[in-house]
């Protein structure tokens, strides 16, 4: 990828015409302003500035360029959102190297979408699709709605899809790959996964296929020989603890309700989008977890705070008591305000919303939903005996076993949220808080004990998150400003990287998100490529940390000399370098026994000093 094709695009994208595609705009003297997509705007906030090909919210201080919008509004990587703008001027990147290497999924995406076509295509033309048609008819769900959502049809036949695909010149390595067909075991060729199931096409945010889930029919000869829902495995494409039914459809009505309500089945989101509530999805049958919570976070509105706003939706007996406790622990360990709603009695969402008046009264239930540490208490409150000593005790230890059991939500908020915690159950079981306190730490004390006992080592997976953790507290801390302006500067104007590497290495920068950055630049300088700022977030996945290099570049074009500030600037860094290096000779000279030693090291410091 060059700098030149990134420039290209974008100069073929006018901000305003890009921005005013999703935003109301009005001419605001040399600038137009808006209500900000990014959040709960009731005033024009937004401003879009066509001289510099930027915009920025003066209320929550989003800023970026037109790809940086398309990445923020879309949700989308930076190589996406630059596609979807090469895309939208007819410009072609299939030559970049790196656009290819980062998109191999491109062909899994096609044969996933093509599946999806032909099933669709064979669920409303065929008449062996008759059965699949009245059963999702019964179910009162109207063509239009399963149109929208791509339902299609598996047939019987054991090799169906092989042989469409063979018709049709497609890879059956790659359906292979993505999950559709497999190998026969005792003879060559292979078979479809899928027999006899109304299929639900998984879709990525951007509405792209990339996984299926499949409902057997009620009779068919095949019931008895697998389960009732059937999902595809996981593939580079699809993961069914990762993955959100209907998302794609929930996106923008979210954003106006001001939260997502995740209930448990495909007909359910199907029912609840045709009834016109759009803001629901499903997980694929798992219980809802960390990555969920990071997939929802993206696109659930706001509570309070601009803290995202998710509703679980559970039968009437609220999923029994390990979906209400997983449900906590979601709540205690993540940056989300995640609250319960229960349908009345013997009804799931789909039955609910087929009532008379069924969608107000669901409207209704999501209105009503309790924060995950309310609900538990309450449900623990009454329970038989919890009027007694003994059954408050119980009480306690029921939800700060639960909560105790939870990661450590990091940073400011989390303590804030702990504490918010512990004080709403001190007053609900009227104890004093320095109780409650205490006994949660007895209780963290006791897990990390089992914790040491069973697992002396580490999965990979607890590894990740707690570097993950560590990594995004780390991200978060304050930069020293003379690190900041470094960057600044090189952001702004490539050309004096070349200067900088001769005299900071990256390890000389302490902040993390900084220091990648600079190794970025770095990067990029030694393989002989400009050092831009366009190819620097072609790199860099993380979009808080892209959004963070378009400020950054921002301030360093107001710096009128440049290269001068650079001078002072590698000027701090050798003078803190020599003083970190006449620290740890100074140590090493009051440690030291050995009194050779002692001499070497006090000669070593009075050169640094200049004596």
């Amino acid at each position: 990828m060059t700098t030149d094709r990134v420039k290209q695009v974008k100069e073929a994208n006018d901000i305003v015409d890009v921005v005013g595609g999703y935003v109301a705009l009005r001419p605001a003297g040399p600038t137009y302003k808006g209500l900000c997509p990014f959040h709960d705007d009731h005033r024009p906030s937004f401003q879009v500035d066509p001289r510099y090909q930027n915009y920025r919210c003066w209320s929550c201080e989003k800023y970026g360029d037109v790809i940086q919008f398309v990445q923020e509004h879309e949700h989308v990587t930076f190589l996406e959102a630059l596609e979807f703008l090469a895309e939208r001027a007819g410009i072609s990147l299939e030559q970049d190297a790196h656009v290819v290497r980062q998109h191999a999924k491109k062909p899994l995406l096609d044969v996933v979408n093509w599946a999806a076509t032909v099933y669709q295509q064979f669920y409303t033309d065929s008449a062996d699709a008759a059965e699949a048609r009245r059963y999702l008819g019964e179910r009162k769900l109207l063509g239009s709605t399963l149109r929208r959502f791509g339902v299609g049809y598996a047939p019987p036949s054991g090799d169906w899809l092989v042989q469409q695909a063979t018709a049709a010149g497609k890879s059956l390595e790659q359906l292979e790959k993505v999950g559709l067909i497999a190998r026969r075991t005792h003879s060559d060729g292979f078979y479809d996964r899928f027999r006899d199931r109304v299929l639900f096409p998984i879709r990525d945010p951007l509405g792209r296929p990339v996984g299926f889930g499949g409902r057997i029919l009620p009779n068919s000869p095949l019931a008895s020989r697998g389960p009732k829902y059937y999902n595809s495995p996981d593939t580079p494409l699809f993961s069914k603890s990762e993955q959100l039914f209907g998302l794609d459809l929930a996106r923008t009505p979210a954003s106006k309700e001001g939260f997502l309500a995740v209930v448990e089945g495909y007909t359910d989101v199907l029912m609840a989008n045709q009834c016109g509530i759009g803001n629901v999805v499903a997980t694929m049958g798992t219980a809802l977890n960390a990555s969920h919570v990071s997939n929802l976070r993206r696109f659930a509105g706001s509570a309070g705070a601009g803290v995202p706003r998710v509703v679980l939706v559970f039968d009437a007996d609220a999923g029994g008591n390990n979906g209400v406790d997983n449900a906590l622990k979601v709540f205690a360990s993540q940056e989300v305000d995640l609250a319960i709603a229960t349908l009345p009695e013997g009804l799931d969402p789909c039955d609910l919303l087929l009532q008379d008046g069924g969608p107000q009264r669901f409207r209704e239930v999501l209105a009503s939903a309790l924060d995950a540490l309310d609900f538990k208490l309450a449900r623990v409150l009454a329970a038989d005996g919890a009027d007694s000593v003994e059954g408050r005790r119980k009480a306690v230890d029921a939800v700060l076993g639960i909560i105790a059991l939870a990661p450590e939500m990091s940073g400011q908020a989390g303590a804030v949220k702990r504490e918010l915690m512990v004080t709403r159950i001190a007053r609900r079981l009227a104890l004093k808080e320095e109780t409650v306190w205490a006994r949660l730490e007895e209780l963290r004390a006791q897990r990390r004990r089992s914790e040491e006992r069973d697992d002396r080592s580490p999965s990979l997976a607890q590894l990740a998150m707690r570097g993950a953790q560590s990594e995004e507290d780390h991200r978060a801390a304050k930069a020293a400003p003379e690190e900041r302006q470094l960057l600044e500067i090189l952001l702004y104007e490539p050309a004096l990287v070349a200067r900088a590497v001769q005299s900071v290495t990256p390890d000389e920068v302490c902040h993390p998100g900084l220091r990648q950055l600079l190794e970025g630049l770095y990067a990029l300088h030694a393989e002989g490529q400009e050092p831009s700022i366009d190819q620097l977030r072609v790199r860099i996945p993380n979009p808080r940390l892209a959004e963070y290099i378009l400020k950054l570049c921002e301030v360093g074009r107001h710096n009128p000399d440049r290269p001068g500030y650079l001078e002072k600037l590698l000027k701090f860094f050798r003078e803190r370098r020599a003083g970190r290096e006449k620290q740890e000779i100074s140590n090493q000279l009051h440690a030291a026994s050995d009194h050779g030693a002692a001499l070497e090291l006090l000669r070593q410091l009075q050169n640094q000093q200049g004596l």
